[in-house]
């Protein structure tokens, strides 16, 4: 569902580009499934669903995070930022930043540590926002909270655990 969006058939939900947007469709997808069957709905890899979502935000937070530092520091115009760009969108998990180049580490380490927090922040309210909406939708009969089984604990990569972190806080 989260590939290639989804139809509610209310509406096409597009491709989430963030973990709040992953967990959101997530809540609207049980939702989605609920009015249409009885019975319980289930995620059966729950952080493995939302680890994408995490890496997505993380990669927009850590280029904003770089952009803003080189450019108050004054070397923005030393850098092709579109290559930078290109190579953070090739990450496929979070890495630490090893260079030793004096201020520009002390940059790149900054934008990520940065990143690395706020996508944690982000994660954390995502998962927030997924527990408040299972707990506030309504059923087709009305009558009750739809049942939700979510099940995790298996993603051992950096977002995956993410996610499970921030669902249990």
């Amino acid at each position: 569902l989260f590939k290639n969006g989804f139809s509610t058939g209310h509406g096409f939900l597009r491709t989430p580009n963030s973990i709040m947007s992953y967990s959101s469709l997530a809540a609207i997808a049980i939702q989605s499934n609920q009015n249409e069957q009885h019975g319980g709905q289930s995620i059966p890899a729950f952080d493995y669903y939302m680890a994408p979502g995490v890496l997505k935000t993380f990669k927009k937070e850590f280029k904003q995070e770089l952009h803003e530092l080189l450019e108050l520091d004054g070397f923005l115009g030393f850098f092709n930022f579109d290559k930078i760009v290109e190579l953070v969108d090739k990450l496929e998990i979070f890495k630490d930043i090893t260079d030793k180049s004096l201020r520009i580490e002390e940059i790149f380490k900054s934008a990520y540590d940065n990143a690395l927090k706020k996508t944690d922040r982000s994660t954390y309210q995502a998962m927030e926002a997924f527990i408040h909406n299972l707990n506030t939708m309504h059923s087709r009969a009305g009558a009750q909270v739809p049942f939700s089984s979510v099940n995790f604990g298996t993603d051992t990569s950096a977002e995956g655990r993410m996610v499970i972190k921030n669902y249990l806080l």
